[in-house]
């Protein structure tokens, strides 16, 4: 029986890289990098915006969506990509909270 850990932030902290935004993820025994693409961060929240700030705010948001991925199995040698239509996904899938429509925390668990 396989048993599911937490995954959790780690370092590095967020950064950008060229367009895309990278998180890295913990479970206490593998690390993955997430890879939230200018499109995906733009998707998240109004106004549409892809910089470090968007990244940082909505890390836990993507950290749910790539922890579902892995648990999916969709991580490729360690990567994981949130793409725009991940994010599309989620917001369809979920009810909306505070005034600007901020996504919910959880994801997919």
């Amino acid at each position: 029986m396989e048993v599911h850990r937490d995954i959790e932030l780690c370092e590095p902290c967020p950064f950008l890289c060229f367009d895309n935004g990278q998180l890295a993820l913990t479970d206490g025994r593998a690390v993955w990098m997430v890879i939230v693409t200018p499109q995906a961060m733009m998707a998240t929240a109004n106004p549409q915006e892809a910089s470090l700030r968007r990244l940082v705010r909505y890390s836990h948001f993507y950290r749910d969506l790539a922890s579902a991925a892995i648990r999916r199995g969709d991580d490729v040698h360690g990567k994981v990509w949130v793409l725009e239509a991940d994010v599309l996904a989620a917001r369809s899938n979920l009810p909306t909270r505070g005034p600007l429509g901020d996504l919910p925390a959880q994801v997919g668990r």
